[in-house]
């Protein structure tokens, strides 16, 4: 029996992929299996409800293929599989500690030597972005020249950018490398105009073998910064030295750059970075907990992974606030901590849920019109609809009672209430109902 769960989880690893397949898969275990159901045990809560929303279906056809015939899958929770996770990911951070540190050669200008490769952690929203950060780092000047990477903020440019600059002075200790950003350039160019000394100015960026200037977008508007940028492009392109930059939009969308200069960003290769989906949000949250040297329970990476989206910087902030309290006050890392430690960061990254949004969530989830919901009729294949609606409407705004039976076809408030404490009542009485409430609310929150 176990040997049929092997298997599965081989063709499970190709089907869903590596990260999805480390994340939610590889730490569960084999409990038993009969004829129509498989029961498989997996660390906590957060980790069940998520494997049920997002993989079940495709554990079901595995198995069923496998067994020749369609078998149920269950998940439990079970105590012993937490205490395996956490030796596994201690055992793991000893590794990572042990790894001796990158060294940075003294030639280096600027760059952040924490800022590697090693420590930038991949998924689908960089994995392109990375991979023309690593072949510019191997071959300067060779290939994808310009390399322009744009993104929002928190997203990972500055560290990748800082991983070209140690990872190519790494292979070659007399390459000169020259990190700054937008406004740093900017300011020099304006210190070297007063002092009247632009021969050392143009000299000190003109002869470097690997120019990364962060922020790009910043020079924009900036009349004599972008003259002077222009030139030191144009000398280092010609002399086949690698231009790196970073910037919050593409080339053609950053408002006041000049079209000389924008031509030439568009000259090489443009990769950008997209915010991190919610495996690559827990890995990074694993990777910076061995930085901190703090043991990170899975539901408290999953929570926070789930709760903050948008913003890398944000994420590992959170979680290095949240490590910090609780070493301070000797508290247990828990979820209820995490609500209270972070209740500001959690509320900034959770968007405004009105009676609109939840009537469409609804609509979605159970394949029902909104007109319908708003209609008279009370046939149960929309009474249910209805009054889950009302109750999340209740449960997740501020609207009173009266208004948000206004917005279901004007019905009175006293049926409002009536729906909100069925579903209470149901929630309680269906582990089902309890379930179908939390994945419609993690909609909300997306």
């Amino acid at each position: 029996m176990v040997e049929l769960w092997q298997q599965a989880l081989a063709k499970l690893k190709e089907k869903l992929g590596k990260q999805s397949f480390d994340t939610w898969i590889r730490p569960t275990s084999f409990v038993s299996l009969n004829k129509t159901e498989l029961r498989i045990a997996v660390p906590s809560k957060l980790h069940r409800d998520w494997i049920t929303e997002h993989f079940l279906a495709q554990i079901e056809e595995v198995i069923g293929t496998l067994c020749g015939q369609t078998t149920a899958v269950t998940f439990e929770i079970d105590p012993e599989t937490v205490e395996k996770q956490i030796a596994s990911e201690r055992t793991l951070r000893k590794e990572d500690r042990e790894k001796p540190p990158v060294q940075t050669p003294h030639r280096v200008n600027n760059l952040s030597a924490r800022y590697t490769f090693d420590s930038f952690v991949v998924g689908a929203s960089n994995q392109f972005a990375h991979a023309a950060s690593l072949a510019v780092a191997n071959k300067p000047g060779l290939h994808y020249n310009p390399l322009f990477i744009y993104g929002g903020v928190g997203l990972g440019k500055t560290h990748l950018v800082n991983a070209i600059g140690n990872q190519a002075a790494n292979h070659n200790g007399q390459l000169k490398v020259l990190y700054l950003s937008s406004e740093s350039f900017m300011n020099e160019l304006i210190g070297s105009l007063r002092r009247d000394k632009m021969d050392e100015f143009k000299t000190k960026f003109r002869n470097v073998d690997v120019l990364i200037l962060d922020d790009v977008q910043f020079i924009a508007g900036k009349e004599r910064t972008q003259e002077e940028f222009f030139h030191t492009f144009n000398s280092l392109y010609d002399a086949h030295k690698q231009i790196v930059l970073t910037s919050d939009k593409f080339p053609k969308e950053i408002p006041g750059l000049e079209d000389r200069l924008r031509n030439r960003f568009e000259w090489g290769l443009i990769a950008d970075i997209q915010p991190p989906d919610v495996e690559t949000r827990i890995a990074i949250l694993q990777k910076k907990a061995v930085e901190l040297n703090v043991q990170l329970p899975q539901e408290i990476g999953i929570f926070l992974a789930s709760n903050i989206s948008s913003n890398v910087r944000e994420l590992e902030g959170g979680l290095t606030r949240l490590s910090a309290f609780s070493s301070m006050t000797k508290a247990a890392l828990t979820i209820d901590l995490a609500k209270e430690v972070l209740r500001n960061i959690l509320r900034d990254a959770r968007p405004e849920v009105t009676v609109e949004g939840i009537q469409k969530a609804i609509c979605d989830y159970y394949n029902v019109k909104i007109g319908e919901l708003k209609a008279k009729r009370r046939t149960q294949n929309i009474a249910l609809p209805r009054q889950v609606a009302m109750y999340l409407c209740r449960k997740h705004t501020d609207t009173s009672f009266p208004a948000i039976g206004a917005k279901f076809g004007g019905r009175d408030h006293s049926t409002v209430i009536h729906a909100s404490k069925t579903i209470e009542q149901r929630i309680k009485d269906d582990p089902q109902m309890q379930i179908t409430i939390e994945k419609l609310e993690r909609t909300l929150k997306k």
